[in-house]
């Protein structure tokens, strides 16, 4: 790889809000950061990994458009102090884009030290990035929970 193509390939990661070294070359590597993430308390980290209009469905149903505000949501998840425990059960292919479902819990304390456990099936929907990285679209973590 020349250097120019280094070069280029960490402006682009830098222009979509990735950190330069992260080039997430899977969809299975991208939820496995998603977890990081999470479990790491690293909102920076867990901004970059969607696309800057992307969607995430929170629990009330509501739909969070663009990487900032899901950014501010998630700070609220996160400050719950919780590990994260993911397992993908399918992902479906279709060109450059994949559906993945995940099975994940959310173990946490509560402001009294109250334990308390969330879970759900996640279904996203991911595409595949000029420079052939990974991010997500929509992010419904709920699945299709009423």
């Amino acid at each position: 790889m020349s250097h120019d193509t280094i070069t280029m390939s960490k402006r682009i990661n830098a222009s979509m809000g990735l950190p330069i070294a992260m080039a997430i070359k899977t969809p299975e590597e991208l939820l496995d950061h998603v977890t990081e993430s999470i479990n790491n308390k690293d909102l920076d980290s867990f901004a970059s990994l969607y696309e800057p209009d992307a969607s995430f469905i929170d629990e009330s149903g509501e739909n969070i458009n663009g990487r900032e505000k899901i950014r501010e949501k998630m700070k609220e998840f996160m400050d719950m102090n919780g590990k994260l425990e993911n397992s993908l059960k399918k992902i479906i292919p279709a060109g450059n884009i994949v559906l993945a479902y995940s099975d994940w819990t959310f173990r946490a304390s509560g402001p009294d030290g109250t334990q308390f456990n969330l879970s759900g099936t996640a279904i996203d929907v991911l595409r595949k990035q000029s420079d052939d990285s990974w991010l997500i679209v929509i992010d419904n973590p709920w699945g299709l929970k009423e």
